[in-house]
């Protein structure tokens, strides 16, 4: 890929990882209309950035929770062990069914399809009451509902900040805590498939420029997201998904 093209999808990644509207969807649409050839390890690397902006967006929670443990505090022991419970799913639907998801991003009237339901699901997601639960209260069940969502959201098309979100406010969460919760189980998702794909990626000065705009970007989207959230105004992005996936569906 070229630079400037590295440094275009850096962008898309950044705010799609975050704004419910799908980033793998919107890096696969974007590499159709602009004619850049997948490399799917630099798409993967890209979630390295993103890992980076999450962690800069929730690092008082992550300390709040790791003081709990040195502390031996029962409540940051139990949402820990939680957090365990809803990064599993993916990581086994990942490890075995890499390469048929990989195969899917060729597949433009699929995505079109899946952006629909990403778009259903913000719409409702606007509709539902914010809950009593904080990300502390909810139980094993509620954790494995959500890590049942992201492994879910490997597909593309499906966002994985808004199917989890939608999950996550579907049994009882707040909707703020649901927003935290979405993206500290995140961390080690994007950590790991970062990692990974690192290797396989040449660092030179335009990808990592591509790097740090998707990190950039990623700050800004979700300083937008958690404000729209609480403000009950995700479906903007569900009417959004919805005219994208009629675009992608008819025209690509």
């Amino acid at each position: 890929m070229l630079g400037f093209e590295q440094i275009i999808l850096g962008i898309v990644q950044g705010f799609t990882e975050f704004l419910p509207v799908s980033s793998s969807g919107h890096l696969a649409i974007i590499s159709k209309l602009l004619s850049i050839e997948p490399q799917i390890s630099y798409f993967a690397a890209l979630h390295f950035a993103t890992f980076l902006a999450v962690f800069m967006f929730v690092k008082d929670d992550i300390v709040k929770i790791t003081k709990g443990l040195v502390q031996k505090d029962k409540s940051s022991r139990d949402l820990s062990f939680k957090l365990i419970i809803s990064t599993i799913p993916a990581v086994i639907v990942g490890l075995l069914l890499k390469s048929y998801f990989t195969s899917l991003y060729g597949s433009l009237k699929v995505i079109g399809v899946l952006l629909a339901i990403t778009g259903i699901m913000m719409i409702l997601s606007d509709k539902m009451t914010s809950g009593t639960k904080s990300m502390y209260d909810i139980s094993h069940k509620d954790a494995l509902l959500v890590g049942l969502t992201q492994a879910f959201a490997i597909l593309p098309g499906i966002s994985r900040s808004g199917s989890t979100l939608f999950t996550s406010v579907y049994r009882g969460m707040k909707k703020e805590d649901a927003f935290k919760y979405s993206f500290i189980m995140s961390l080690p998702i994007t950590a790991g498939a970062g990692i990974l794909e690192l290797k396989d990626v040449a660092l030179t000065f335009d990808s990592v420029l591509g790097l740090v705009f998707a990190t950039i970007s990623g700050l800004i989207a979700l300083s937008i997201v958690k404000k729209l959230i609480i403000d009950n105004r995700l479906k903007i992005f569900g009417y959004y998904c919805i005219l994208m996936s009629f675009f992608v569906i008819v025209f690509l």
